[in-house]
């Protein structure tokens, strides 16, 4: 056990902040930004530099039995005869997904009056930005000419689910909506019961809040694939912490199936695997579930491929249209601050303050206010959660053109389980942060409604 803490001490840590020293290295001096820009990328850079010398020492020690219980002895354990709260997380997320319905009518009524009855007006606001494309491959699947076959980059099971739900002789928008929010209940009550394994039952009941009302998390009620991906993510890691490998892996190979990041949830199921393995020291076929476990959720991104191949002849099709039709590339995720920076002191000098306040702005505030919750929280979270966050960080911000940085992180659940962490026992800073990430979801909101670059 002391091996492996030396070794990841010794030569792990330094390694990576040496390759992430280089990284950004050989990118300023390419790099044609102004200062300011260049001070961004190096905050982006530093703190997550720091990042990972706080996961570091916290991983080893976890590695080497000295931190944390296992799984199956943690809080939850202790306490199954309590009764379990999933009907009022499940009311309080419904509640709230019928308010933020109401909200965006309100708003859109407020901004240009009358337009339609309920049904048709909601229609209108929410079926935007790339929901109309998961409905056009779930009535017609992938095609290979026209412009719907740019639609091969979005992944197939969310469209797939809508399709076996308006099955119900209902249209894909209304599968869709229906479809998110079974999700989204499922979210709710699936990150309580994860943070339940760790924590009391008030701090997994705020987590499980946190995950509802972050800024982009209006998204989870759009007819869009977060829930769906956040629910499977949930599922995958629930499932390694109750040492049910397979099981973690079936969910994670959905996840994968669901958006390109899904593949990430290979790494934390994977140290949960490991510390399994030098704790429990199971027999050569457990640790055969667990790499089976874990090597599954492979498995979805195959899939994927395999239906890229099936359609366009080539199973690398949606790589050439992100570049060439969306202008997506994976960069270097301190580019990412560098030129949204960039961009927002551009269109702020101009006069256009929709793209500032609407794209480049929350994309910043976002991006850092992750980091800045990852950093303290990192020496509290569950090392698999910390480095899970980490890497889904670096690859979701990393797009040469970001447009949706509110959302994706809206799904990286460990933010929400350091917050927690970090203010357990805090009755006022909880409350004072869930108003402020409330009125920061429902200003996201508004834009969203009126027409503002938010994605």
């Amino acid at each position: 056990m002391k091996t492996i803490e030396k070794m990841l001490m010794k030569y792990a840590s330094p390694a990576a902040l040496l390759l992430l020293a280089g990284w950004f290295a050989l990118w300023a001096f390419k790099a044609e930004y102004s200062a300011a820009a260049m001070l961004a990328a190096y905050a982006s850079a530093a703190l997550f530099g720091l990042c990972l010398i706080r996961l570091f020492p916290r991983l080893a020690g976890w590695l080497s039995l000295e931190d944390g219980p296992p799984a199956e002895t943690g809080i939850r354990a202790s306490r199954f005869g309590r009764r379990h709260p999933w009907a009022a997380i499940a009311l309080r997320v419904a509640l709230l997904h019928v308010l933020l319905y109401a909200a965006a009518y309100c708003f859109d009524l407020a901004r240009g009056g009358y337009t339609g009855g309920l049904l048709n007006t909601m229609e209108r606001l929410w079926n935007r930005t790339d929901a109309p494309h998961y409905q056009g491959i779930a009535e017609n699947w992938y095609v290979a000419e026209g412009d719907p076959r740019f639609h091969i980059v979005f992944f197939p099971l969310y469209p797939i689910l809508i399709k076996i739900l308006s099955l119900l002789n209902i249209g894909s928008f209304p599968a869709a909506v229906i479809l998110s929010n079974i999700c989204a209940i499922g979210c709710g009550i699936l990150a309580y019961e994860l943070a339940a394994v760790d924590m009391e039952r008030k701090d997994a009941l705020f987590t499980a809040t946190l995950l509802s009302v972050f800024p982009g998390s209006f998204f989870l009620a759009a007819p869009m694939t977060e829930s769906l991906f956040l629910l499977l993510s949930l599922a995958c890691l629930l499932s390694s912490r109750k040492k049910s490998y397979l099981l973690a892996g079936l969910f994670g190979a959905l996840a994968a199936f669901t958006r390109s990041v899904g593949l990430l949830l290979m790494l934390p199921v994977f140290i949960e695997a490991m510390g399994d393995i030098l704790r429990d020291k199971p027999s050569s076929k457990g640790i055969a579930f667990r790499a089976l476990g874990t090597s599954m959720i492979a498995l979805g991104t195959a899939g994927y491929l395999l239906i890229n191949h099936l359609v366009t002849g080539s199973p690398f099709t949606f790589l050439i249209y992100q570049s060439q039709h969306w202008n997506q590339q994976l960069g270097p995720f301190f580019n990412t601050a560098a030129y949204q920076t960039e961009l927002l002191l551009k269109n702020a000098a101009s006069g256009d303050t929709r793209m500032v306040y609407g794209l480049f702005l929350p994309n910043l505030l976002c991006a850092f206010g992750t980091l800045g919750i990852l950093l303290p929280s990192m020496k509290r979270l569950r090392p698999s959660y910390g480095a899970y966050a980490l890497v889904y960080f670096a690859v979701a911000i990393g797009c040469t053109w970001l447009l949706s940085g509110p959302r994706y992180l809206a799904v990286c659940f460990p933010v929400a389980f350091g917050l927690a962490e970090l203010t357990k026992g805090r009755r006022i800073p909880r409350a004072v942060i869930a108003v402020i990430l409330t009125i920061s979801m429902l200003i996201y909101l508004w834009m969203f409604v009126s027409g503002y670059p938010v994605y």
